[in-house]
C-alpha cells in the first residue's frame, strides 16, 4: 500500500522550509532594476496566496495563482521558484485524477534537475513515481522511485519511506518475493521506531504481500499494523487496515469477517468522503455478501459513474484555467510586441534619413579610397611591366645581338671587304642581326585583336617556318576569333609565340603541328612536334612553359601537358567562350 498523496507530499512544514529557502536563495543584487524588484514581489504574492488557498483546498483558485506566479518568475528566470510551483500544480493534477498531466509537467522538469536542489530532485522524482502509479506503470513507478534514492542528502527514514512504495509497487507486479524481502530489511532495520505510522504501514503491506503469495500467511502482520492505527486519529490509514483485512478474509471465504471489516472500511468512508474509497469498500461488501450482495450493486454503479463524471469535469476544469491563461498570455504577449513594433516603426522613421546620409558618405568615401587604390595600383603595374619588359628586351639585345655585333665589327677589322666572298660574309652576318632584332621587335610590339588578327597569327607561324622546320596549321580558316575577347586574343597570340621559341630552342623539331577546333562552350588548341622531347628532370619545371601555363589560367582556361609521350612533345589548351566565362 502507497502512502496517499495527501499525507505523502502535502506536509505544511516541509512546503514552508522550502518556500523560505527560495527567498533566501533569490534575492536580487544592488544593483537590480525597480521594475524586476515589483515583478519579483508581485511573483511572490501569487505564490503566497497560491498556498493559502491550496490548504484551504480551494484547488481551481490556487491553481491559477501558480500560474501567474509562475508567469513572473519566466521572466525573471526564478528556475527554481517555478519548479517549486510546478511541483504544486502537478500535485493538484494528481488530486484532480489527472496523473496524465501531472508527470507531463514533471517530465518536463526533469530537464532542469541539474540546476536546482536536491531537495526538488527528490520531489519530482517522487511525484513522478506516484504519478506512473496511479497510470498502472508499475515499472516506471520504480525508475523514478531508485532515482530519488540515489540523491545523495536524503535521510534513512525518508529513503525507507521510498523503498516501502517500491515494495508496493512490487506487489502490484505480482513480484511478492521481492515485495518481502524489502518490507523484512526495513522493519528489521528499526527505522521507523520513532515513527509508529510507517511502521504500521510497512507491516500492512508486509501483510498484503504475504497472503497474496500464501493465503494462509500475513494475517499477524495485518492486526499489528492494524493495532498500531487504532491508536492514532488517521482514519484513511485505518481504512486502509480494515481493507485488506477484509481481501484476507475474502480470500480464505471467511466471509463474514470479510464483512464486518469492509462493512467498518464503509462506515470510515461515509466521514472522509473519499469517494474512491468508498466504491472500493462496496467492492469488498459484494465480495463479502453471500445472502444479498446485489443491494450493494446498484449504488457500486452509481458510484463508479458519479466519480468517472467528477474526474472528468475536474480534468477539464483545469484544463480550461490553463488554456484561458495561456491565451491571456498570447494576447498580452501580442499587445506589447504591437507597441514595440509601433516604437520601433516611429524610431526607425526619424533615424533612416541620418543612416542613408551616412551610408552614402561612407560608401562614396569607401569607393573613392578603393578607386584611387586601384588607380595607384595600376599606375604602379604599368611601370613594373613597363621595367620588365624593358630588361627583357635588354637581356636580348645583349644575349642575341651584342655578340653577332661584336663579332661582324670584329670581322671588318680582319678581313678585307673588297674581295666577294668576305663581303658576302658579312651581309650575311648583317642579314641575320637584322631578323633577330626584327624578332624582338615583333614579339614584344602591340597586337592587333580587329580582324586582321587572322593575319598576324598567319605571319607568326610564317617567321618560324624554315627548311628545317615545317609548321603544319589545321583549322584556323573555320575558327571563329569573334567570339573572343581582346585578352583572350592577345594571350593566344602569345602563348603561340612562346611555344614556337620554345620549339625553336629546345626540341630540334622537324614538324610542328597546330590544330584549331571549338565545341558550343570552348575554343581548343592543340600542340605537338616530333623534336627530342621533354627529359624526366625537366617535366616538373614544364621545360619553362609555366608561364605559359600562367597566361592560360589568367584567362579562365586550362593548360594540358601530355607527359606520357616519349618523343616529342604534346600539349592541349581549351579557352572558355564569352557566353561561358
Amino acid at each position: 500500500m502507497k502512502r496517499t498523496l495527501l499525507t505523502s507530499y502535502s506536509s505544511n512544514f516541509l512546503w514552508i522550509i522550502i518556500l523560505s529557502f527560495l527567498v533566501c536563495s533569490c534575492n536580487k543584487s544592488d544593483d537590480t532594476k525597480v521594475i524586476d524588484l515589483k515583478k519579483l514581489d508581485s511573483a511572490y504574492h501569487y505564490q503566497q496566496k497560491a498556498d493559502s488557498l491550496y490548504h484551504l483546498n480551494q484547488l481551481d483558485s490556487a491553481f491559477n495563482n501558480y500560474l501567474k506566479s509562475n508567469q513572473l518568475f519566466k521572466h525573471l528566470a526564478k528556475t527554481e521558484s517555478i519548479t517549486y510551483n510546478n511541483l504544486r500544480i502537478s500535485t493538484i493534477y494528481l488530486i484532480a485524477g489527472d496523473p496524465n498531466s501531472a508527470q507531463e509537467i514533471l517530465v518536463n522538469e526533469i530537464s532542469q534537475t541539474n540546476n536546482i536542489s536536491p531537495t526538488f530532485k527528490n520531489y519530482i522524482y517522487s511525484i513522478l513515481a506516484t504519478c506512473y502509479s496511479e497510470l498502472i506503470d508499475y515499472d516506471l513507478s520504480n525508475k523514478y522511485a531508485y532515482k530519488s534514492l540515489r540523491i545523495s542528502n536524503i535521510s534513512v527514514e525518508a529513503k525507507a519511506i521510498i523503498n516501502n512504495n517500491i515494495a508496493s509497487n512490487y506487489i502490484s507486479l505480482k513480484e511478492y518475493t521481492k515485495a518481502i524481502d524489502i518490507l523484512q530489511d526495513i522493519l528489521s532495520s528499526n527505522v521507523f521506531k520513532e515513527m509508529p505510522l510507517e511502521q504500521a504501514r510497512c507491516l500492512n503491506n508486509l501483510g498484503k504481500a504475504l497472503y497474496l503469495q500464501d493465503k494462509s500467511q500475513g494475517l499477524k502482520e495485518l492486526e499489528e499494523a492494524l493495532a498500531i492505527r487504532l491508536n492514532d486519529i488517521n482514519q484513511n490509514d485505518i481504512y486502509r487496515s480494515y481493507i485488506n483485512l477484509a481481501e484476507y478474509y475474502t480470500l480464505n471465504k471467511d466471509y463474514h469477517s470479510a464483512h464486518d471489516y469492509a462493512l467498518k472500511a464503509y462506515e470510515i468512508t461515509t466521514t472522509n468522503k473519499n469517494k474512491k474509497d468508498k466504491l472500493q469498500a462496496l467492492e469488498y461488501l459484494i465480495k463479502s455478501s453471500t445472502d444479498s450482495p446485489s443491494k450493494y450493486y446498484a449504488d457500486y454503479i452509481d458510484l463508479s459513474k458519479e466519480i468517472a463524471t467528477e474526474t472528468q469535469q475536474a480534468k477539464n476544469q483545469f484544463a480550461k484555467i490553463r488554456y484561458d491563461f495561456e491565451q491571456h498570455e498570447q494576447e498580452n504577449i501580442k499587445l506589447k510586441l504591437d507597441l514595440q513594433h509601433s516604437e520601433l516603426v516611429s524610431a526607425r522613421s526619424k533615424n533612416a534619413l541620418y543612416v542613408s546620409l551616412l551610408c552614402l558618405l561612407a560608401g562614396g568615401v569607401i569607393t573613392s579610397f578603393i578607386y584611387r587604390r586601384i588607380k595607384h595600383r595600376h599606375r604602379l603595374d604599368k611601370i613594373q611591366q613597363s621595367y620588365l619588359t624593358e630588361t627583357k628586351i635588354a637581356k636580348k639585345i645583349h644575349d642575341e645581338l651584342a655578340n653577332d655585333v661584336f663579332n661582324a665589327l670584329t670581322y671588318t677589322q680582319n678581313f678585307n671587304l673588297q674581295t666577294p666572298e668576305t663581303k658576302n660574309h658579312l651581309l650575311s652576318d648583317l642579314e641575320s642581326i637584322y631578323k633577330k632584332a626584327r624578332n624582338i621587335s615583333l614579339q614584344h610590339s602591340s597586337i592587333a585583336t580587329d580582324e586582321t588578327f587572322v593575319t598576324h597569327l598567319t605571319n607568326l607561324f610564317n617567321e618560324y617556318t624554315t627548311a628545317n622546320c615545317q609548321i603544319i596549321i589545321s583549322g584556323l580558316d573555320n575558327f571563329d576569333f569573334s567570339l573572343l575577347d581582346k585578352n583572350q586574343k592577345i594571350t593566344i597570340y602569345r602563348v603561340i609565340q612562346e611555344l614556337l621559341v620554345n620549339m625553336k630552342k629546345h626540341s630540334m623539331a622537324t614538324i610542328v603541328v597546330f590544330k584549331f577546333s571549338e565545341d558550343k562552350k570552348h575554343f581548343k588548341i592543340f600542340y605537338s612536334d616530333n623534336g627530342v622531347g621533354i627529359i624526366q628532370e625537366d617535366i616538373k619545371s614544364k621545360n619553362g612553359l609555366s608561364n605559359v601555363e600562367n597566361r592560360i589560367t589568367n584567362i579562365g582556361g586550362t593548360f594540358i601537358f601530355d607527359s606520357t609521350n616519349k618523343l616529342g612533345v604534346k600539349y592541349n589548351i581549351q579557352l572558355p567562350k564569352k557566353n561561358y566565362v
